[in-house]
């Protein structure tokens, strides 16, 4: 046993020596939950020396333009200032942070620090699994529920901030079966209004779970059918729907233009990158068809979770000619397929130890492969010596990069 005090000094020297190492050392000891705090220091770190993608950079320049030296009231009845979305998060965290720096780098560390504590609030819903001893099969299922969205991707900001608290109630409802978890999972739309379609999905399925199974499975047959064909619903409604002619021609124009976009980044897409979601789907089912042929007990409250991402499928197939939303839902799909299949292999580890090597591998695939993508797409950005070999008080560049590698440097 470690003593918890000599264990968070060490922690705190070494994070002050190399943040990176640090981490390290927290991943190693993740069980505990002094590690998570480390975390999240590394988390603050990482987002200040790592690049700024469009995304994130056109928040930053919002809130310097509309936000820093403005009151709550003029920031209000500007609408410049809900530029970046609909939805009150951006807005909130926004004026708050601006109360505090001008700084990017403090503003990109404190986006990445969110979105890692809400990201670990999810993932400690998993906590009754894996704080006891972890299987190897068992655990690399934990790993592709945890690399099945890119690290990078808290640049967006606010959806998968929203995912990410999302899945945590909809986990700790499950878990604990308290109704009122239901109630705080509608919060995510504060964070992302897209969401309210998870929430629409969520009583879709809760419809279907009233009906025959088999309807499940022909919705989904007819959602492949319906991708097949490329039909651009979204065009359909814009031409067809009564109440859409007032700037008909502009909005069809803009809905074509962004459909033609498309299909050109469908086209020219890397193949190894594009395919990574459906090729964990895909080895998730060959693993779930090991835990049917061994006869483990699936319980029936977590079914509801593998049902759910079943419907998430199926709405995806449709939405096929939509790219941002096809690829977004598609990761809340394999995220809740994953989370299942982790809990059902802790549930069950008796019955599937027999065939735990098999499981191992066809779950490393997926791992692995959901682990290399982003390295390889943010190759450019990652390996910095700031990142590797710095520490909170060496400045090695006094900037930061956006998307297209210029520097910013604080006035």
């Amino acid at each position: 046993m470690y003593s918890k005090g000599k264990y968070f000094l060490f922690q705190s020297l070494l994070m002050l020596v190399s943040p990176i190492a640090s981490f390290f050392v927290a991943l190693i000891f993740y069980k505990k939950p002094i590690s998570q705090i480390f975390m999240l220091i590394f988390a603050f770190y990482f987002g200040m020396h790592f690049y700024l993608a469009n995304d994130i950079t056109n928040h930053y320049i919002r809130m310097r333009m509309y936000y820093s030296d403005k009151s709550w009231g003029q920031i209000l009845l500007n609408p410049d200032a809900f530029g970046n979305g609909l939805d009150y998060y951006h807005v909130v965290m926004k004026y708050l942070v601006s109360r505090i720096t001008k700084s990017r780098e403090i503003f990109a560390g404190i986006n990445c620090l969110i979105h890692s504590a809400v990201f670990l609030f999810f993932f400690n819903q998993f906590r009754e699994y894996y704080k006891k001893f972890l299987p190897i099969s068992c655990g690399l299922l934990l790993l592709c529920v945890v690399f099945t969205v890119e690290f990078y991707w808290y640049q967006g900001i606010r959806f998968w901030i929203g995912v990410f608290y999302f899945g945590g109630c909809y986990l700790k409802y499950l878990n604990t079966e308290k109704k009122r978890y239901l109630l705080l999972m509608t919060v995510c739309v504060f964070f992302h209004y897209t969401l309210v379609n998870v929430l629409i999905i969520f009583i879709a399925n809760w419809l279907l779970s009233k009906m025959w199974v088999w309807i499940r499975v022909f919705l989904l047959g007819i959602s492949f059918i319906y991708r097949s064909l490329s039909v651009d619903f979204m065009g359909w409604v814009i031409k067809n729907i009564p109440g859409l002619d007032l700037g008909k021609r502009t909005v069809s124009y803009i809905h074509e233009d962004m459909l033609r976009r498309i299909v050109e980044l469908r086209e020219k897409a890397n193949l190894f990158y594009s395919y990574r979601s459906e090729l964990m789907i895909f080895f998730g089912v060959i693993i779930l068809m090991i835990f049917w042929s061994r006869r483990v007990q699936f319980s029936k409250k977590y079914l509801q979770m593998f049902f759910f991402a079943m419907t998430i499928y199926t709405v995806v197939n449709f939405a096929y000619a939509e790219l941002i939303f096809f690829d977004r839902f598609l990761k809340i799909g394999v995220l809740l397929f994953y989370s299942f299949l982790f809990i059902t292999a802790c549930q069950n580890y008796d019955k599937i130890k027999g065939v735990s090597l098999i499981i191992m591998i066809l779950a490393f695939i997926p791992m692995f492969y959901a682990v290399l993508t982003p390295i390889i797409e943010m190759r450019n950005h990652l390996f910095h010596n700031e990142l590797w070999f710095g520490n909170f008080f060496i400045d090695w560049n006094g900037g930061m990069t956006d998307y297209h590698g210029r520097w910013y440097l604080d006035e």
